[in-house]
């Protein structure tokens, strides 16, 4: 994509993989993972804006079999609900998009899609391919989410409540029970929670291996770190807001 796509995009909330949410919390230069594991056809929400008119969405599909007795998910469709235009893009195919006054659509085939609302607002959709007869793995999509006041303050979702940063002071590093990781105490909303050090991937700039990041793991799907429970934020269908905040 153009140079000032990636630019926009330096400091987004990426979703990738299993789906992995990272966290970005510049003024604390500190960044927090979490992962969500729910099951294939569940639609989760990731920013709900009804003031702004914009809702966006993914879907989740499964791997082809359980690995270590664990069926892992992955975005298999992007939905996004611009002021009533609807757009979706789908694993195994970039689809021919449209442009609009509002939206750019700018498509790199076989890659990535980016689309830019109002003229400043820019979404990166990445296309990651596995091979057709991997035994696993499935053709899937990450998300990168820029944190940006286009949205307005009642924004919401897995990513929109993370908008306005929040106050989060880690304490107390202690080994953790992995060897060689290392556990913290994290307070956040009023919660106290053990969060583990770790690596995350983030595939703007390498599609294939990645680019670790480093971060605070947080458990059990975000709780805690999270307002409510992961599943508040299952909708119908990719273009629903979110009613549950």
């Amino acid at each position: 994509p153009p140079s000032q796509h990636l630019h926009s995009l330096s400091s987004s909330f990426p979703v990738d993989n299993d789906p992995h949410f990272i966290i970005t919390l510049p003024r604390q230069q500190k960044n927090i993972c979490f992962n969500i594991d729910s099951q294939p056809g569940a639609i989760l929400n990731l920013i709900s804006d009804v003031e702004s008119r914009i809702t966006i969405n993914g879907e989740l599909i499964g791997a082809k079999k359980f690995l270590h007795n664990k069926l892992n998910t992955y975005f298999g469709k992007i939905g996004f609900n611009f002021e009533g235009r609807q757009t979706d893009l789908k694993q195994g195919l970039l689809l021919p998009l449209f442009s609009s006054p509002r939206l750019l659509v700018s498509v790199k085939k076989e890659s990535n899609v980016t689309l830019t609302v109002d003229g400043d607002l820019t979404f990166m959709v990445l296309l990651h391919r596995v091979w057709k007869k991997h035994p696993v793995n499935v053709d899937f999509l990450g998300i990168y989410i820029p944190p940006a006041n286009n949205f307005s303050s009642a924004v919401h979702g897995l990513i929109g409540q993370f908008m306005q940063e929040q106050d989060v002071v880690i304490y107390n590093e202690r080994p953790g029970q992995d060897p060689g990781k290392t556990d913290a105490t994290m307070e956040v909303k009023g919660h106290k929670l053990t969060v583990t050090r770790g690596l995350q991937k983030d595939y703007r700039l390498d599609r294939v291996f990645g680019t670790n990041v480093q971060c605070w793991f947080v458990h059990n799907n975000g709780k805690g770190f999270l307002d409510g429970h992961y599943t508040d934020y299952l909708v119908p269908n990719l273009y629903s807001y979110l009613k549950h905040f």
